[in-house]
């Protein structure tokens, strides 16, 4: 999870939620354009890739099959108990990958995971305000998560956290309640690192030190690609390449 800006909102948001306030989310999203337009804000925002998972959030290539993108709302949709319609709030909204699903996903053999869900799937309706992280509300310029190379897997960094004012317990939380050590993700996750470091033995084969791979490699993986897209599970690589990653963050103004 990396921390997430939300940029200008959706004119066509704006519009529906001036002129039908206290409509539902189904109303919202029933109209093709207005959808499509929130979605691609929301991807917009955050580089493309799931603001829990860091999944890179794939469009659907043929007709029968469904992108992997979801709008997560973080606060309940659903929550009647006051005037506040969090449905249409472009606060609320965040973009979120299925969740492991739907069999018809794109990329299916790798992303369809149900009943082992995740993220978004297993938030649902829940109220977790209090309970795990907003990528809202994170700092960017610490990383309060350790990815494990060999396994793929997540840990909190309660050093980090404790610098960064995290409390350690929901750092934990938020891994436990969306699932994000599950055995896939975890199988996804080294995948991507067993890239990164053949990428950095490869460098320091042509007779790189190691200090130097690690800074071409940050150079060339650490920032948005032509698409305006951060690189999937971006936290992942960001505790690999370490120092080398701060300073390619630093030197491109990274705020989110």
């Amino acid at each position: 999870m990396k921390k997430v800006i939300k940029g200008d909102e959706p004119p066509l948001l704006i519009a529906f939620r001036t002129g039908k306030p206290n409509f539902s989310w189904q109303k919202c999203k029933s109209n093709t354009a207005r959808r499509d337009e929130i979605q691609n804000y929301l991807r917009r925002d955050q580089g493309g890739i799931c603001a829990y998972c860091e999944i890179d959030l794939l469009k659907r290539d043929v007709e029968d099959e469904e992108s992997d993108f979801q709008v997560e709302h973080f606060h309940p949709k659903s929550d009647k108990s006051t005037a506040h319609n969090w449905a249409l709030d472009w606060d609320n909204m965040l973009a979120c990958c299925l969740g492991g699903k739907s069999k018809k996903v794109v990329d299916a053999d790798n992303r369809h995971t149900n009943p082992n869900l995740r993220c978004g799937a297993l938030k649902d309706n829940n109220d977790w305000d209090d309970v795990i992280l907003n990528p809202l509300h994170l700092q960017h310029s610490t990383l309060i998560y350790n990815f494990h190379r060999t396994t793929g897997e997540i840990s909190v960094n309660e050093e980090s956290c404790r610098l960064a004012g995290v409390e350690i317990e929901k750092a934990q939380a938020t891994i436990d309640n969306l699932n994000l050590k599950s055995e896939r993700l975890n199988r996804l996750r080294k995948e991507r690192l067993a890239h990164a470091n053949k990428r950095l033995q490869a460098l320091v084969a042509t007779g790189m030190t190691v200090t130097d791979a690690r800074q071409k490699l940050a150079l060339a993986t650490m920032k948005k690609d032509g698409n305006d897209c951060w690189p999937k599970f971006f936290s992942a690589l960001r505790c690999y390449l370490g120092k080398a990653a701060e300073e390619q963050l630093i030197a491109i103004e990274y705020a989110g």
